[in-house]
């Protein structure tokens, strides 16, 4: 006579099975349900960054800034994407005299931030030492001091966005979901980096107030020369 015996092993097993398949039901509910109800489903293509054609000129043009004066533009190759670095000059000779400005647009309308501050470093094969974030209004700003044998900087980064900015690239991804669902359209960002020469190692702190101020000012710049909607 053939035997049976019930296996507490393989109800168990049944029973995991049952829980991750119900798991995965909920996760691809999560997503599917607010992107049916604002008009995108997963499969579709992601929209469009309606700015884009704008932002990728920045790479060519850099930016124009109220009271600064550029001695130099160029498009340089970081971590394998196009950076504009700029060389400014206060136009009536106030301090900080001079400022250095490291932009990467988005180049693509799929394109996220990631890795820009990283790339940014190794190619500059900066030391860097004094970090904090500062905050002015909607803008936040990392800053740090950053040296190499012949140079000193103190540096200011963040995404800029059309409403301020966060260095931080999970900032952008909340945002650019809140985006999607509500006008059918990929949250623009521009990496920024400015640069303001400081004596060698000297202390960052009397510079925080110049930082935030040109931050300010690059910010509402962006604003207009790169986030305003494309006629």
């Amino acid at each position: 006579m053939a035997l049976s015996f019930n296996s507490s092993d393989s109800k168990s097993r049944s029973w995991l099975r049952w829980l991750i398949v119900a798991l995965l039901a909920v996760m691809i509910t999560a997503v599917a349900i607010p992107q049916y109800f604002f008009g995108q489903l997963p499969w579709q293509s992601p929209p469009g960054v309606a700015q884009i054609k704008t932002i990728r000129t920045l790479k060519d043009t850099g930016l124009v800034l109220d009271g600064w004066s550029e001695e130099l533009q160029q498009k340089i190759s970081i971590g394998g994407d196009q950076w504009s670095v700029q060389q400014l000059t206060h136009a009536n000779g106030a301090a900080p005299e001079q400022m250095i400005i490291f932009l990467k647009p988005q180049g693509q309308s799929k394109d996220q931030p990631e890795v820009e501050w990283i790339d940014l470093q190794g190619a500059q094969k900066w030391q860097t030492s004094h970090q904090r974030r500062l905050r002015e209004g909607d803008l936040s700003i990392d800053t740090f001091r950053a040296w190499t044998s012949n140079q000193t900087f103190a540096v200011a980064q963040w995404y800029a966005l059309p409403q301020g900015g966060h260095p931080a690239p999970h900032h952008w991804f909340w945002r650019d979901q809140t985006y999607q669902w509500t006008r059918d359209e990929r949250l623009p960002w521009v990496a920024v980096a400015i640069l303001l020469p400081m004596p060698p190692l000297g202390d960052i702190s009397p510079v925080y107030p110049d930082l935030k101020r040109l931050s300010q000012l690059v910010q509402s710049s962006l604003a207009k020369a790169a986030f305003e909607p494309e006629s």
